[in-house]
């Protein structure tokens, strides 16, 4: 009566997750195999009807793991084998008595990877975003395999590019990856709980309650049911432990800067995601934990008190009340931030152009911010990630360019002349797209090419990768006939035109030449020496840009990426105070200054305020 529903548990599992991340994939069948047969073996049904039974169900589970494994790695050779396998088990199956068994095993599994075919069915509707477009078999096979990620092994050194010369993981780094894991660990149980004392943050001790209690529940375990307790533990090693030497993630979004200081060594966002199904697992074992302590405190006390043992059970209620803040997004500048953001770098753009996004968390919110709000959906929105795929710049290229609502429009834009463009973004052929997104280009002698009216030169050695070579057609293609604007986030290299650039807002601005900084509008000295056009910044920034509730001082506990989101948007005002001091506007300089620092607090621009407060001019080397 126990056996049965256990098995149709693990095959459960099997089918939700084998194809959704490769480590599980590849060990969760192996290990839950070897635990089914384990236990047949240790305590076998006395009946051999039963025996017969239960060996054909481990029989389906394997069969159905080497099924989904077949088919996810997307080799028909594969394919067919795990085919074969599942063939074999069901026949088996069949002759044993647990037919509905095999079946409800495949249907399961055929549950847990339906999203794919969601995935295939909408793809081809030719939806505006279409991410993959996996509206084919190698298409989708190559969004399951995440094939447009490049290659990064367990032993590379992950902030390099995986080849014959990567230097490899070191101890510095693996080091990084488990005080990753500790830390993600550590916010599972009381990340809203902010109180210190001494310096010494207060949620450390209840994280120090849960680790007593999870190794209570382990022992526990142990004790009363060892088959589980081994199945739980491989569970958690593997989705714990296991990934973070599987996965070799950079290190993350927090920590690291001061042996890896460039942004693009560490994680774009916190990883924790990755190893929610550890979290549970100790979370479940953790509160066998507790109940064996208010077992244990029960036993210690007289009758009439042991119903107030039961009362450590509401330790399993501090996690909900001691994260909640953190969870919640019904308030404060985390439920906007991301929308005010998307709404603000879409209307950096005048009307009818081109932005150049990096990667999911510049791109996803102008994404919902476009199809879902209708905010500016004449803006061509290219993420520079995506744009080392083949069929990204495919869709690119057919995407139609959609009408500019001036009436919706901020004030900046509405008495914009605007023309609507009736070429595509670039004019790359399917051959070139494919020969671009095969490998990348190697510069061997000096290539001059046109990019409207600049004579652009690339020097030998240059390596130009797939999304450069995306980049300089669309450049090609339409400068000088359409606005192009590079977000904050895409670096200082500008595809090699950085000199041809000034920053209006959050964007910097490409012109079809050198920009005068002797005129007065634009300003020189910005950011990575791109001159500032101070006049458009104020409009945006004063005028235009949207900052939720961080002008209501809502700037604590931020989750990270909104804490960076907060810090983007905080750049145009300390550029203007930058931009005032030249002009000797102490004023303008402290306004600019005080805004800043009310959108993102930062120890470094307080200093240069108090600076500017009393002395009425910045710092020579701020």
């Amino acid at each position: 009566t126990t056996r049965a529903p256990r098995l149709l548990l693990l095959i459960l599992f099997l089918g939700g997750v084998s194809i959704g991340n490769h480590l599980l994939a590849l060990l969760s069948g192996p290990a839950l195999v070897t635990f089914l047969v384990a236990v047949l073996r240790l305590a076998p049904a006395a009946d051999p009807a039963a025996r017969r039974r239960e060996w054909a169900q481990v029989a389906v589970v394997a069969g159905t793991w080497a099924l989904l494994i077949g088919s996810g790695l997307g080799s028909s050779t594969l394919a067919t084998l795990g085919l074969l396998c599942y063939l074999a088990a069901a026949a088996f199956a069949f002759t044993a008595g647990a037919g509905a068994f095999a079946l409800c095993a495949l249907a399961l599994a055929a549950v847990g990877i339906s999203p794919y075919l969601f995935m295939y069915l909408r793809s081809a509707q030719q939806p505006i975003l279409n991410e993959a477009a996996p509206s084919t078999w190698g298409n989708l096979l190559a969004v399951i395999r995440r094939a447009q990620y490049p290659v990064r092994t367990p032993l590379d050194d992950p902030t390099e590019v995986h080849g014959a010369d990567n230097p490899g993981r070191s101890a510095t780094l693996i080091g990084l990856q488990l005080l990753n894991y500790l830390q993600y660990f550590d916010w599972q149980w009381a990340k809203g709980f902010v109180a210190a004392v001494a310096g010494f943050p207060l949620r450390t001790l209840v994280t120090l309650v849960f680790v007593s209690a999870g190794l209570r529940g382990w022992l526990e375990l142990r004790r009363t049911d060892r088959a589980v307790f081994w199945l739980l533990l491989a569970l958690w090693t593997i989705t714990g432990l296991g990934l973070v030497a599987y996965m070799n993630f950079k290190p993350g979004f927090s920590l690291g800067f001061d042996r890896y200081p460039e942004p693009g060594d560490h994680e774009v966002r916190e990883r924790d995601y990755f190893f929610v199904v550890s979290f549970t697992t100790w979370g479940l074992v953790a509160g066998l934990g507790v109940a064996a302590w208010a077992r244990a405190l029960a036993a210690r006390l007289a009758a009439s008190l042991r119903p107030a043992a039961a009362g450590l059970l509401a330790l399993a209620l501090l996690p909900v009340g001691l994260n909640w803040t953190a969870a919640t997004r019904r308030g404060g500048a985390d439920q906007t931030l991301p929308a005010d953001f998307a709404y603000d770098m879409l209307n950096t753009v005048p009307p009818y152009g081109i932005l150049f996004t990096y990667g999911d968390n510049d791109t996803f919110p102008l994404w919902w911010a476009q199809e879902v709000a209708g905010i500016r959906r004449d803006v061509t929105v290219v993420c520079l990630a995506l744009g080392q795929t083949d069929w990204y710049m495919r869709q690119l290229r057919d995407l139609p360019v959609r009408d500019f609502d001036a009436a919706a429009a901020p004030a900046p834009w509405r008495g914009v002349a605007a023309t609507k463009p009736a070429w595509p973004l670039h004019t790359m052929t399917d051959q070139e797209v494919d020969a671009a997104a095969s490998q990348p280009f190697y510069v061997r002698d000096p290539l001059t090419i046109a990019l409207g009216p600049i004579q652009h030169t690339l020097r030998p050695g240059t390596v130009l990768m797939p999304n450069d070579v995306l980049t300089l057609r669309i450049i090609q293609q339409n400068l000088g006939r359409r606005p192009i604007v590079f977000g904050l986030t895409t670096g200082r290299e500008f595809a090699g035109l950085k000199d041809y650039v000034v920053q209006q807002g959050m964007g910097f601005l490409l012109l079809t030449e050198r920009p005068d900084t002797t005129g007065g509008r634009y300003v020189p000295g910005g950011i990575g020496g791109a001159p500032l056009d101070a006049g458009r910044t104020d409009t945006l920034a004063w005028g235009t840009y949207r900052y939720g509730s961080l002008l209501a001082g809502d700037t604590e506990g931020l989750e990270s990426t909104s804490a960076s989101i907060a810090a983007s948007l905080s750049i145009p005002f300390t550029q203007l105070a930058f931009a005032a001091d030249r002009r000797g506007d102490s004023t303008a300089t402290i306004r600019n200054l005080e805004r800043a620092n009310q959108i993102a607090p930062n120890p470094a621009v307080e200093a240069v305020l108090r600076q500017a407060r009393l002395t009425g001019k910045l710092p020579a080397e701020p």
